[in-house]
């Protein structure tokens, strides 16, 4: 009786605000009772290729590819007949969110929609411009999130509406998963999950690792401005805010189109919690730190503190396309992920089709030009700059390799500021004067320019090691959860534990950041300069805890203003290690990601961001000449369509003995030229023809060998064994490569 007299409340509140504001509002009594009790669906969009349903009575939703006819669903639905799942588990199949949370102890705790909102208080939903939004409440927990799905014409848009999220003070919301069994996959189905680890890698449907761990990644990696004291095992960062699934012969490829700053991918295999295959997103809204208080002392211990919980004021938003037939694999999704960057994010191709022009492969030779050194006169100690190539070594440098026919050569140079690497944050051009000084610096510019070689002064606006120029470690640096100014060190490669020995330096607030681009980009284009190269501010993101915390989604955006203020003041920038958010802004890329972590979870090695960059943005790969396999490193870039780059000093590597680079141990530029040389040519010979052209397919055709076609037909084809292997009628040397 109380039921029906509330059922009857509810739907004459409901036809009122419909009928005041104009929005067609469904109500969970009437139609959603009604849909819970016969599992309807109702068409809520339709794009011309897809439509949308919407099940109110479970808040499901079903898109139906009519193109390929495909129908992918936010839930299994067959899921009632899982038997490995059990209790919370189970229910987690139904769900279309799952919260993390905490309480005021920061004890966790986790719910899903299904338990927590739709079986409690049933979500409401309304019709918006091409979809609909749905609003979950968790009346036990006190939370309220709002979704929104709308079509376009071959994909979904999921968002999580940030600004209606409501919580009570006693939890506070950790993570939110959208969508955690979108297109799950089950233990009949063939296909894999695409994941953006480093390069990219697959993990097979049902590949009976269940056992291990699964993956679970921060995209562009964790909270720089929380304290580690050691770093976590040697393992690629996600650069890329995408992730996918090939299932059969259809696939999606998801983009993180907002909030990325915020998101972590995770993708589990069938046996470990049930018998599906499923990857999605998640938003984080609070960091945790542990803090090491009374260090070496009796009293020594641990702190554990957490963050405000924080979403930057930006919806989080993941747009899902759909692919098929030819186009449902690694390589259709990361084609469709490169259009997406040219369509959506402004992406321009940085380069002409040098297949077309005749010009040479590209070549980037990275110097060092001074470092601090501890000397002693009359026994006082004292800091000078040790001179490792000054301004008139690397000009003849660059002559060198212009004689030897290098013609489409780039040279980046560190180290050149007053004071030499690791000193004051450059913002002007004043060059250190034991590698000759300022009048020497501007020389080289000049000459480097009218030789047609692309010069790269490089900076590093994030990272400060002395005050100076404007900037203080008081008033300049970001602040860590115990507000303490978040300073940073490199870490030992034999425990992984911090390295006091080395300098360690601050990391600057994000507007300071923004003003350290600004007046440097703006200096070098006042000289003439046409080329700077960025440094740290395209690989990593953090946080400033200083009162009225600034998540990472606010510094993301933050920086996104500072790097098209430097384009538009000097339009040739080039970011190391580059996370996608630098993409817009970038005339090339360096030290690029051609290898993935090797997880015990993940199945095979992708290049699916070198596909996805191929043709739009030049990429060069990390410094040859410090790989430890640089044959096989050789076949990488011919595999990737990559571009060759190097780091060397000009003088004598004993200089390096004391110093903060002395683990530069093969950076002699006259000792290695000729291996370089040697390499260069095999490189230019295999893909000088192909240069700024688009990768269109990738694929394996045995253990070891891959082969790579170019949008002009052509193709590579590596062997990465020690036995030749043969490719139909074709033999592919050992450690060799094939250009047809």
């Amino acid at each position: 009786m109380r039921l029906r007299i509330w059922t009857a409340f509810m739907t004459a509140m409901l036809l009122i605000i419909a009928s005041t504001s104009g929005i067609k509002v469904h109500s969970a009594a009437g139609t959603a009772v009604k849909a819970a009790q016969t599992g309807d669906f109702q068409r809520v969009a339709d794009s011309g290729r897809l439509t949308l349903d919407y099940n109110p009575g479970t808040a499901e939703i079903r898109v139906t590819d009519k193109e390929s006819g495909a129908l992918w669903q936010s839930n299994p639905v067959d899921r009632d007949s899982d038997k490995l799942a059990k209790g919370a588990k189970k229910m987690d199949l139904s769900a279309q969110l799952l919260l993390d949370y905490v309480d005021d102890l920061n004890k966790p705790f986790q719910l899903n929609s299904f338990t927590g909102s739709v079986k409690e208080k049933q979500p409401s939903w309304s019709k918006v411009q091409g979809g609909i939004e749905v609003t979950y409440e968790f009346p036990k927990a006190g939370f309220t999130v709002p979704v929104r799905y709308t079509l376009s014409d071959d994909g979904l848009t999921a968002a999580i509406l940030t600004g209606g999220i409501k919580q009570q003070d006693k939890f506070k919301l950790v993570n939110i998963s959208l969508l955690p069994f979108f297109g799950a996959a089950g233990s009949t189905d063939e296909g894999y999950m695409f994941v953006p680890d480093g390069s990219g890698a697959l993990i097979n449907f049902n590949n009976s690792k269940s056992s291990y761990k699964s993956y679970n990644e921060r995209v562009y990696g964790g909270d720089q401005a929380l304290d580690y004291p050691s770093k976590a095992d040697q393992k690629e960062a996600i650069r890329l805010p995408v992730f996918g699934m090939k299932k059969e012969s259809s696939a999606f490829i998801a983009v993180i189109h907002q909030g990325a700053y915020q998101a972590g991918i995770t993708a589990e295999v069938s046996g470990k919690n049930n018998t599906y295959n499923n990857i999605f997103s998640y938003l984080n809204l609070i960091e945790f730190e542990t803090n090491l208080l009374l260090e070496g002392t009796l009293n020594e211990k641990q702190v554990t503190r957490a963050s405000q919980s924080m979403t930057g004021g930006i919806d989080y938003e993941v747009k899902y396309f759909f692919l098929h037939d030819a186009d449902a694999d690694y390589a259709g999704m990361a084609s469709r992920y490169r259009n997406y960057l040219q369509d959506e994010q402004g992406v321009k191709p940085a380069e002409s089709k040098t297949a077309a022009d005749g010009k040479s492969l590209p070549l980037l030779v990275d110097f060092v030009g001074g470092v601090k050194k501890k000397a002693t006169f009359l026994g006082i100690p004292y800091n000078t700059v040790e001179v490792l190539t000054s301004f008139k070594d690397a000009g003849q440098a660059a002559n060198r390799l212009l004689d030897d026919g290098i013609a489409n050569l780039a040279l980046r140079l560190e180290g050149w500021t007053a004071g030499g690497a690791k000193g004051e944050v450059p913002v002007s051009l004043d060059a250190e004067g034991r590698l000759g000084g300022n009048k020497a610096f501007k020389k080289l510019a000049k000459e480097l320019e009218s030789n047609g070689v692309a010069f790269y002064p490089a900076a590093d606006p994030v990272k400060l090691y002395e005050g100076g120029n404007g900037f203080s470690r008081f008033s300049d640096t970001a602040k860590g959860i115990s507000r303490a100014p978040a300073l940073k060190y490199d870490y030992r490669m034999s425990d992984q534990m911090k390295n006091k020995d080395l300098k360690r330096w601050y990391l600057l607030k994000p507007t300071s950041v923004n003003e350290a681009i600004d007046r440097f980009t703006a200096a070098a284009a006042k000289a003439g300069l046409k080329h700077v190269s960025l440094q740290s501010v395209g690989s990593f993101i953090y946080s400033d805890f200083r009162r009225g915390s600034q998540p990472k989604n606010v510094t993301g955006t933050t920086w996104e203003s500072g790097l098209q203020k430097g384009q538009s003041n000097l339009g040739g920038l080039m970011f190391d290690q580059p996370n996608a958010y630098t993409f817009p802004y970038a005339q090339s890329l360096s030290d690029v990601p051609l290898f993935a972590s090797g997880f015990d979870t993940e199945d095979e090695e992708v290049p699916f961001y070198s596909i996805a960059l191929s043709g739009i943005l030049p990429a060069y790969s990390e410094p040859i000449n410090l790989s430890s396999m640089p044959q096989k490193y050789l076949l990488k870039l011919i595999e990737t369509g990559t571009y060759p780059a190097y780091k060397f000093i000009a003088r004598d590597s004993s200089l390096l003995s004391h110093t903060e680079f002395d683990s530069l141990y093969s950076a002699d530029f006259n000792l290695l030229y000729e291996d370089m040389k040697e390499q260069y040519d095999r490189l230019n010979e295999a893909l000088g023809g192909l240069t700024g052209l688009a990768i269109t397919d990738h694929e394996k055709l045995q253990e070891g060998v891959y082969r790579t076609t170019f949008e002009n037909g052509k193709t590579a084809v590596v062997n990465y064994n020690n036995e030749m292997a043969a490719v139909g009628a074709e033999s592919i040397p050992a450690l060799g490569y094939l250009i047809r």
